[in-house]
């Protein structure tokens, strides 16, 4: 949904001038503790999920909503990071990942998508720098060492904040058959570059996103934490599953580009023949795809190391 859209990409700067506004009468981060976490190493795994033309439930699909999420496509995804603090209630991030997305026709019940039978998987390399907002935080040092029969204040290292941000990233569209998978960008199954086409050029392997999202940090010790992070990315490509605009003469794409584009451009079961005939949807160009992340990382703090003495022992408290 468009609102959905919307409220994801402002939040970020919704909660930027709430802290803005109410950090010096909470006495936000009254410490200096967060100095002992300025840099951080960041490496972990994760899935990821499509949001675009092709799968889908069994619906007509809901553009930037998870409710038209196909859970059965979700993929692994990898990750390495780095995220330098520069001020209490603010960090950067820089983040680069690998995953997966895939969709497929064949799992929605919905009668134009199933009719098309169109599949994909694409092999995402994305790089994002992305700005954090902390707006609640508890941390504190303890004691270093337990002594038995001492009781003392235990390490407290907890964060929650929202962040967004730009990324880049190169995709490959695969299509499935022959017992393998076939790069679809070189077969322009929807006729680029030959006359009447709906798109005049083949789309490029290259493009922006816009990543919005919220994530949540714990304390192991005082050198590591775990953090879970939810994001969703809009892009500006509708290419990620090789589709976008109208089908194109089938005939006309077997002539000039081979019958392994043909199939490809449309592998339609047959059922609703008109549905794909040149000039027909093929895919909504009026919406560009995205995708989600839920990743699960390893947090190294590298400011400090463990032999230094930590001072702090006092935490601080806030929620917005």
């Amino acid at each position: 949904m468009l609102f959905t859209r919307q409220f994801l990409l402002g939040l970020p700067f919704i909660l930027l001038f709430h802290v803005g506004g109410h950090s010096q009468s909470s006495h936000f981060t009254t410490s200096d503790y967060w100095k002992t976490q300025k840099k951080e190493l960041i490496f972990g795994i994760g899935a990821s999920n499509f949001l675009g033309d092709l799968g889908g439930l069994d619906k007509v699909g809901t553009h930037f909503s998870p409710l038209d999420m196909e859970w059965n496509v979700t993929r692994p995804s990898g990750h390495v990071g780095f995220r330098y603090r520069f001020r209490p209630y603010f960090a950067t991030k820089s983040f680069l990942q690998y995953a997966i997305l895939k969709g497929d026709d064949a799992l929605t019940s919905e009668p134009f998508r199933r009719n098309r039978n169109l599949s994909f998987r694409s092999h995402i390399l994305e790089f994002s720098q992305t700005l954090e907002i902390i707006f609640f935080n508890f941390e504190r040092f303890g004691k270093r060492y337990k002594i038995p029969g001492i009781k003392g204040v235990r390490n407290k290292n907890t964060v929650a904040y929202v962040f967004g941000g730009i990324s880049g990233f190169l995709y490959v569209p695969q299509g499935p058959g022959g017992g393998g998978w076939t790069n679809l960008r070189p077969l322009k199954t929807e006729g680029q570059g030959l006359p009447g086409a709906s798109k005049d050029k083949t789309y490029g392997l290259f493009s922006l996103g816009l990543p919005v999202g919220v994530g949540f940090k714990f304390g192991l010790d005082q050198l590591w934490r775990m953090s879970v992070e939810l994001s969703y990315t809009q892009t500006f490509t509708d290419y990620l599953d090789d589709v976008s605009g109208t089908y194109y003469d089938n005939d006309a794409i077997r002539e000039n580009y081979g019958g392994t584009a043909a199939y490809f451009a449309d592998p339609s079961n047959g059922e609703f023949p008109t549905w794909t005939h040149e000039g027909e949807l093929r895919g909504d160009s009026s919406h560009n795809d995205g995708y989600i992340f839920l990743n699960v990382s390893f947090v190294r703090n590298i400011t400090v190391k463990r032999s230094r003495k930590i001072k702090w022992a006092s935490g601080s408290r806030a929620v917005f």
